[in-house]
């Protein structure tokens, strides 16, 4: 007998899981151990904190993505009973629709806004004039390459140079959802390149790539993960015909919003380029919440005392000071 799929099978069939794809959250295994939520659908890492034999979870790779987020307060009130676990810490996905009040119900330490996202509606988009003069020039001298699961591209992306933090990428160098993706191996990012759903822009000059953007679709969204390229990108104009190439490919699927992620930059100059770059794609910003919850408080104000991070606003404290 014939069935109806389901929204959820659909998306399945057409590899839009994004972050909440097993695939992904299985290339983190050597980083700790994974586990699936059962009830909101989230996956959590466990990993060593620095300097002790305790262990803290962090809840998605690097958003916190959840099929049900009603089932998430549940979910984490069981890591508990995970042995040595002393916090658990999340930063949300600005797409989700995931409320203040549930995120307080599962993080009754910490819920504060952390970053603005740039966040394009896709079925409007149209970047300001001079973003879109940029790109025709730069698009005059450089190709764009799109390729499905783009693993065969990983010598290409790990030639160039990843910036997260920086003025075109969603990255935040602080944060240890970003920094595990310099932790991981050569292996574990083939692994994710290779997932279904995941798409690779790539800016080509004459001599080879000189930028290169990673998206993960996910249901009708999908969020730009990483940014890569060089200085001769720069000067070619890549980023411009790159943030086109992605906008315009994801508008090209039928999706409905794309997370180009924040304005980062190494210094205010940097940062006020960066938000200038980032809104002249879209002027439309969502926020993203840090999210913490203290599971064993006395393990908890222990370890700040020994890092001198004691009511330090970073979550978790004791990895305050670059210690993630």
């Amino acid at each position: 007998m014939d069935q109806l799929l389901g929204i959820d099978d659909l998306f399945e069939a057409a590899g839009r899981y994004g972050y909440l794809h097993p695939g992904y959250a299985e290339a983190h295994v050597e980083l700790g151990a994974v586990r699936h939520l059962r009830r909101s659908g989230a996956w959590l890492l466990t990993r060593p904190i620095p300097g002790s034999t305790r262990l803290d979870a962090q809840v998605g790779m690097p958003l916190l993505v959840c099929r049900d987020p009603s089932g998430l307060a549940d979910d984490l009130a069981e890591t508990a009973a995970l042995a040595d676990v002393v916090s658990v810490t999340a930063r949300s996905d600005p797409l989700a629709p995931i409320g203040e009040t549930t995120l307080r119900d599962a993080f009754p330490d910490v819920v504060r806004v952390e970053a603005q996202h740039f966040v394009v509606d896709l079925p409007s988009f149209w970047p300001a004039r001079d973003h879109r003069r940029a790109a025709r020039r730069a698009l005059q001298r450089l190709e764009i390459d799109i390729e499905e699961a783009p693993a065969s591209r990983l010598d290409d992306w790990t030639a160039l140079d990843p910036r997260p933090g920086g003025a075109f990428s969603p990255g935040d160098p602080n944060d240890p959802a970003d920094a595990a993706d310099h932790a991981l191996s050569r292996t574990a990012l083939e692994r994710r390149l290779a997932l279904p759903g995941c798409v690779g822009i790539t800016a080509l000059a004459e001599d080879g790539p000189v930028a290169m953007a990673v998206v993960y679709l996910a249901g009708e969204d999908a969020h730009l993960h990483q940014v890569a390229g060089s200085a001769r990108g720069d000067e070619l104009g890549a980023p411009y015909a790159l943030f086109a190439a992605v906008v315009e490919d994801m508008a090209g699927r039928g999706l409905h919003r794309l997370d180009l992620g924040v304005a980062g930059g190494s210094d205010a100059a940097g940062a006020e380029d960066a938000a200038r770059f980032m809104s002249g794609w879209t002027e439309r910003t969502l926020p993203s919440w840090r999210c913490g919850r203290v599971i064993d408080r006395v393990a908890y104000d222990e370890l700040s005392t020994q890092a001198g991070s004691t009511g330090s606003p970073t979550f978790p404290a004791y990895r305050d000071g670059g210690s993630a």
